[in-house]
């Protein structure tokens, strides 16, 4: 590789990540806005850290955020270990930048909560902001911390969609708050307002699961890339190396120029769409490539092939 094209890549590379950057924090300010304004203030107990933190807070009647922080630094050890530095780095930023906005939330929205007398649609538009902003975060692989690296364990070695995973944890979360409000919260409420509770936290995880996969687009939905390049050695090399992907090479011939000519085919998942394009643009930017949308992706790496009944 070329000085010039050296420096071409780093650029690329500056650019991709102020980008994804831009990503967090914007789904972050959204996801934050979503919890502290208007589920925090009602009592609803969400899912994922935020949902724990709640849950102390009812106990102790101390700040979400004192708790929040406290977790998601052990939780961010954890990335560390199971998802690379890669992957973490960006989760640190987003933790880094959770922390001033949940705090900042909080203490605009103890005093002034958003809805306040209409729990229905304050919780309707807390899940719906807070999906939202969820999914801004991961359609670029970025993470707010919490439970959310626990979520991408589970979709990295499961296959597993994020909103599914992120159901299987919430519920455990929002069942155990029926509890707290009962029995152990500073201010205990009556057995049948707690009820009404857990059914708003269980309509909450649903709508705030449901948003994140609409936007991501990664329940069991996956794209398949036909890549016509001189350099196919190269972006074959990369998709290997960078995102763990095997490509097929065909053999083809020129309709026109009746030239032999190399094809890729890839099929990787929705959310790795863009990080495809990024090495396609880095290595041959003049490279011809179709994507298709395909569903129903079995074999390594993806969904298991299930018996014909």
């Amino acid at each position: 590789m070329t000085p010039t094209n050296a420096a071409q890549t780093k650029a690329q590379k500056a650019k991709y990540f102020a980008h994804d950057l831009l990503f967090i924090m914007v789904g972050i300010t959204i996801y934050a806005f979503g919890w502290t304004g208007f589920i925090l203030s009602q009592r609803i107990t969400t899912g994922g850290l935020a949902g724990i933190s709640t849950i102390i807070h009812i106990v102790t009647d101390q700040p979400a955020y004192i708790s929040y922080n406290i977790i998601n630094a052990l939780l961010l050890v954890i990335s560390v270990i199971f998802l690379g530095w890669k992957f973490s780095i960006k989760t640190v930023i987003g933790v880094l930048f959770m922390i001033p906005m949940i705090t900042v939330g909080e203490t605009i929205f103890t005093n002034h909560p958003m809805l306040y007398d209409q729990p229905f649609m304050a919780l309707l538009i807390g899940s719906l902001l807070c999906g939202l902003g969820l999914g801004i975060v991961f359609s670029v692989n970025g993470s707010t911390g919490g439970t959310d690296v626990i979520v991408a364990i589970m979709n990295k070695y499961k296959n597993m969609s994020l909103g599914r995973a992120m159901v299987m944890i919430d519920l455990i979360i929002i069942t155990s708050s029926y509890f707290v409000n009962v029995y152990f919260a500073k201010q205990t409420i009556p057995s049948a307002q707690a009820i009404d509770l857990l059914v708003y936290s269980a309509v909450e995880i649903v709508l705030v699961s449901a948003t994140m996969d609409w936007y991501v687009n990664s329940n069991r939905q996956s794209v398949q890339f036909w890549i016509f390049s001189t350099k196919y050695d190269e972006i074959n090399d990369a998709i290997i190396k960078k995102l763990g992907r095997g490509c097929t090479l065909l053999h083809a011939e020129g309709g026109y120029s009746r030239h032999e000519v190399k094809v890729l085919l890839v099929v990787v998942r929705k959310r790795n769409s863009l990080p495809v394009y990024r090495i396609i643009q880095e290595i041959d930017p003049k490279a011809f490539v179709s994507q298709a949308a395909v569903r129903g992706v079995y074999g390594e790496g993806f969904d298991q092939i299930s018996k014909l009944h």
